[in-house]
């Protein structure tokens, strides 16, 4: 089994994507339940479709990372369901076209970011080590 870079680097990439959508959603809960975001009427509307957009993305995305995050857990799929439908909504909702985000809102969405890689990278070590052993024997 061979790793080509680009598919690597295409991992990496959807593992840093995840975080940053997760982070913006965190980033929003908080901006909600502070104050500091206000609910639009267009986002009230949107919410439902975002939703249900999240939901199909949290399903295609529980299989793509079966291997690496959170890969024993029970019940994955409704799990990442559930994520999607919320993380999406709340990750476009807190986007404001007229303000900045601020420090802690940027600090928030590089954090799990990172957190995210980090996991696939440990994950991608464990593979690639289960390779060199069928390959190997070491």
């Amino acid at each position: 089994m061979r790793f080509h870079f680009y598919i690597v680097l295409l991992r990496c990439s959807g593992a840093s994507g995840i975080g940053v959508l997760l982070g913006c959603a965190i980033a929003s809960l908080f901006g909600l339940l502070l104050g500091r975001i206000s609910l639009t009427p267009g986002w009230l509307l949107g919410a439902p479709v975002l939703a249900l957009l999240g939901a199909a993305a949290g399903l295609i995305t529980a299989r793509l990372t079966r291997l690496w995050l959170l890969p024993c857990i029970a019940r994955r799929r409704l799990l990442f369901t559930l994520i999607g439908a919320g993380a999406l909504p709340l990750g476009f909702g807190g986007i404001n076209q007229t303000t900045h985000p601020g420090p802690p809102a940027v600090v928030v969405v590089l954090l799990s970011a990172a957190v995210l890689v980090w996991l696939w990278f440990r994950g991608f070590q464990r593979e690639l080590a289960l390779v060199r052993q069928y390959r190997w024997g070491r």
